[in-house]
């Protein structure tokens, strides 16, 4: 019923924007409206909240030779010619001159710079279908395009919520943003440990009864545990803050792809062994199956997981 709902609401769209713009026009419009009608699908039926007006973050999409930017903060209006070309259903797209040369954006910005439009603020920029299947070719489809935007758009819908841009600020000052990632592919241990606890989250989600999926999360906490405290012995370093922080940012993002495949239809998790297991950056998959094993416990926690970044590892070892 959701799927029709929304392909009945974007034929509709879609209709009315071919008769209002020219069809370059009418083509972006579409693809925004489109993603904004899967911000209402993921609110209602993944993580309620994410489409609160209160949660909304700008978007500007590059194109070849401009912008477009939706429900753009007063401060793009007053740094840019924009003309409106569309208004309706809750939005209200501008069209402007391309705002910088970068020739591929997929990312969410913030900055403490006053004067430019992210500051203390995130800010969403994604490049068009085209642009992005120049730089990543395997993207050849809307629906492809459209999951990655909605990953990274849920990055601004994170840093929307209180306390979580003064989190990210905290705990990278001490640790800075790479260190994981570096440690994983310079330390053969750390990342043989990162594969091993992995696979007891995926002994866990897929146990077969409650108390073989309690075992497998002692075993990964043993693990995980022993990791950590090596690397504080023989390095001084403490990374549990900055893994925590990047398992609930990274991995919840996933969470919303895999959900948005799964409502896509024709879907199988085994045939995406990359959602689930390690990459070069690990806290994406384990940050990902620990949401999912949390599902599995019956154990909510889309209210308080930015809040506090703590919330998932202490849900699970009060098991």
């Amino acid at each position: 019923m959701k799927r029709i709902y929304l392909i009945a609401l974007l034929v509709m769209c879609c209709c009315f924007v071919m008769g209002q713009q020219t069809p370059d026009t009418a083509t972006v419009v579409g693809r925004l409206q489109y993603v904004y009608a899967l911000k209402d699908v993921i609110n209602d039926y993944v993580w309620q909240g994410f489409a609160n007006k209160g949660n909304d973050v700008p978007l500007i999409y590059y194109d070849d030779t401009c912008c477009y930017v939706v429900n753009p903060p007063d401060k793009v209006l007053e740094l840019f010619k924009a003309k409106l070309v569309y208004q309706g259903d809750g939005i209200n797209i501008y069209r402007t001159k391309r705002i910088d040369d970068t020739p591929f954006h997929m990312h969410v910005t913030f900055t403490d710079e006053k004067d430019r439009i992210d500051y203390r603020t995130p800010v969403m920029r994604c490049s068009s279908l085209e642009q992005t299947g120049k730089t990543i070719p395997d993207v050849t489809t809307v629906k492809e395009w459209v999951t990655m935007v909605m990953h990274e758009y849920f990055h601004g819908f994170q840093f929307k919520q209180a306390g979580f841009l003064e989190a990210y600020e905290t705990i990278f000052a001490a640790c800075p943003q790479d260190t994981l990632s570096t440690l994983q592919a310079q330390l053969e241990w750390y990342k043989e440990s990162i594969e091993q606890e992995n696979e007891q989250l995926l002994k866990a989600i897929d146990a077969p009864n409650l108390d073989a999926t309690k075992a497998h999360i002692r075993v990964f906490f043993e693990l995980r545990e022993s990791r950590r405290s090596k690397l504080k012995e023989e390095q001084n370093l403490d990374i549990i803050s900055a893994e925590q922080y990047m398992e609930i940012t990274e991995g919840s993002a996933r969470y919303i792809e895999y959900q948005l495949y799964k409502y896509f239809g024709d879907f199988n998790l085994t045939n995406a062994k990359w959602l689930y297991t390690v990459g070069k950056n690990y806290f994406y998959a384990t940050g990902f199956n620990l949401l999912r094993l949390l599902d599995k416990l019956g154990i909510e926690y889309h209210s308080r997981i930015f809040t506090d970044v703590t919330a998932v590892e202490k849900a699970l070892r009060e098991q």
